[in-house]
């Protein structure tokens, strides 16, 4: 949903984030953003629910910024591309099962819920492999879980049982991305 604000307003995300992209190494911030995403997940093992929920929203700032630096200092490679996306995924997996193992979720929705995840990331690159493009148009992606997650964290604090159901939201809207983009990669390959 949110990337579907990126493609109708590019230049808006960069109005917002391009001038606080200062001129440093985009691998820093991803590696960054991974530390946030380690610490959200803790923090929801541990309930330290509001913390978890800042937490998820600083990770999503810092893979936000690491592409804006890349492309306002020319700092853009193939590898920094391969370390974004490895990052973002290990972020999911951490931020996830912090969640999965927080008393107030039931295990198997939180294991479901990363497989189906994974999966949505994998229809993404898998689209690219097969066309050299990236798909990232989704129903919900990885943007829409970061508001998710973030807000549900913050929430969870006054209704703890948020967490349940924002999981078990993220992972209806996993399958149906899935299959979104299984049918999109299906159509374009027929073409």
């Amino acid at each position: 949903m949110l990337d579907s604000v990126n493609q109708k307003w590019p230049k808006l995300r960069k109005q917002i984030f391009g001038k606080l992209a200062i001129n440093i190494n985009p691998n820093i911030v991803s590696f960054l953003a991974l530390f946030a995403a380690f610490a959200a997940g803790y923090a929801f093992c541990q309930n330290w629910l509001w913390l978890a929920g800042i937490l998820v929203f600083l990770n999503g700032f810092f893979d936000i910024m690491d592409g804006e630096i890349a492309k306002k200092w020319g700092k853009t490679s193939k590898f920094g591309d391969f370390l974004d996306h490895t990052v973002d995924r290990l972020a999911d997996v951490a931020i996830l099962l912090g969640i999965t193992f927080n008393p107030n979720v039931p295990d198997w929705l939180g294991f479901v819920t990363i497989i189906a995840v994974l999966l949505v990331s994998y229809m993404g690159t898998q689209a690219q492999a097969l066309t050299k493009k990236r798909l990232y148009t989704a129903i919900a992606s990885r943007a829409d879980r970061i508001i998710i997650l973030g807000f549900a964290g913050i929430i969870a604090v006054f209704y703890a049982n948020i967490l349940y159901y924002a999981l078990l939201l993220l992972l209806i809207l996993s399958a149906f991305t899935f299959l979104q983009r299984a049918y999109l990669i299906s159509v374009q390959l027929k073409k």
